[in-house]
């Protein structure tokens, strides 16, 4: 891991109460999209069991998941993620960093054509379950890209529909609420669920539309208020890497 500063200029325009309302600290996920350049997967592929090799020496405590992006606009790049972290154990670091951005410089970035940095927070209000310490043979991400304006619609509507799931025993897969506080477009939300087998992907026989009808009544809105909540959506598939994840020793 190899920090960046933070930019909160997106808190600040739209208001602290809306970006960090939710109790206890946060638990933050940096997160790498790496595209390798054309014709050089395998080799960033073994520069990122190196670069494991560096962390492992160090003894690092913090976990890496490697997933390969198999659908959607980031199609053959890797996401990397370390999630758990917390703002405050990221500060006193810099020495680690130092050395960690000398072997990244070393091992894989001769074999990167680009890489973008984020960093989201969890959102334990809006999920139905809570992080995995196993990751899943695979996910599926939707992201969310609202409109400014509708960001409480939009929340307040995911926790509608979480409650009518609850209430209504809605097969639901496991999944996670994410939301973007540095390195992107926003206001950005994003939704991870878990996929055991290509099996998984299949849907509840119930419509969500439906369902939420058999809870609050036909007259509903709540699947409208949260579509016109958002600006425009994107999805995609990963499949986890286990080969290329560094997970530290017990």
């Amino acid at each position: 891991m190899r920090k960046l500063g933070m930019l909160w200029t997106a808190c600040f325009l739209l208001g602290g109460s809306i970006c960090w309302a939710q109790p206890g600290p946060d638990k933050v996920c940096e997160v790498n999209i790496s595209l390798p350049k054309p014709g050089a997967s395998r080799q960033f592929e073994e520069a990122r069991k190196k670069h494991n090799e560096f962390h492992r020496a160090e003894k690092d405590k913090n976990g890496i998941a490697v997933w390969e992006i198999t659908t959607g606009h980031f199609t053959g790049s890797y996401l990397t993620s370390s999630c758990g972290l917390g703002w405050k154990d990221m500060d006193g670091n810099e020495a680690f960093d130092k050395r960690d951005g000398a072997d990244i410089d070393r091992t894989l970035r001769p074999t990167l054509a680009e890489n973008k940095r984020s960093y989201y927070i969890l959102r334990p209000d809006l999920s139905m379950t809570p992080e995995s310490a196993t990751p899943p043979k695979m996910i599926t991400i939707v992201h969310y890209f609202l409109k400014p304006s509708g960001i409480s619609t939009f929340t307040d509507s995911v926790k509608r529909i979480n409650a009518a799931m609850v209430q209504s025993k809605y097969p639901a897969k496991p999944s996670r609420w994410y939301q973007l506080v540095s390195g992107g477009d926003g206001p950005h939300y994003v939704v991870v669920t878990d996929r055991m087998s290509w099996a998984d992907m299949q849907g509840p026989d119930q419509t969500m539309a439906d369902m939420l009808k058999q809870v609050y009544g036909n007259d509903d809105k709540t699947m409208q208020n949260l579509r016109d909540a958002v600006d425009h959506t994107m999805s995609e598939m990963a499949e986890f890497r286990r080969d290329l994840s560094y997970m530290p020793g017990k």
